[in-house]
């Protein structure tokens, strides 16, 4: 499982005026399916929706994302988080079709 958020920078000038936006996908690794998918604030409550929402979809117990320190709070004890890019590729040009 591969989840990644959209940066501030990459936003429509309207969507700065509501604050940070962000895009934050869950993907099945194997497939490349998406999981969820959740648009809001860069907190740790868009990355528990994405969790909930994944949960009971799949029974991976593995995740790879960036080093941003909310996933160490929200992924249960049980979930193996990796910290890498290698599984990033497909994830990035989804990430970019859904943009």
């Amino acid at each position: 499982m591969v989840v990644r958020v959209k940066k501030q920078k990459q936003c429509l000038p309207e969507e700065l005026e509501g604050g940070d936006c962000w895009i934050a996908i869950s993907l099945a690794d194997s497939s490349g399916l998406i999981l969820a998918a959740r648009v809001g604030k860069h907190t740790d409550e868009l990355l528990e929706e994405v969790v909930v929402t994944t949960e009971g979809k799949t029974d991976c117990k593995r995740w790879d994302s960036d080093d941003w320190g909310g996933y160490e709070r929200v992924l249960p004890a049980q979930v193996k988080h990796y910290i890498s890019k290698d599984q990033t590729q497909r994830l990035e040009r989804t990430n970019g079709i859904v943009r």
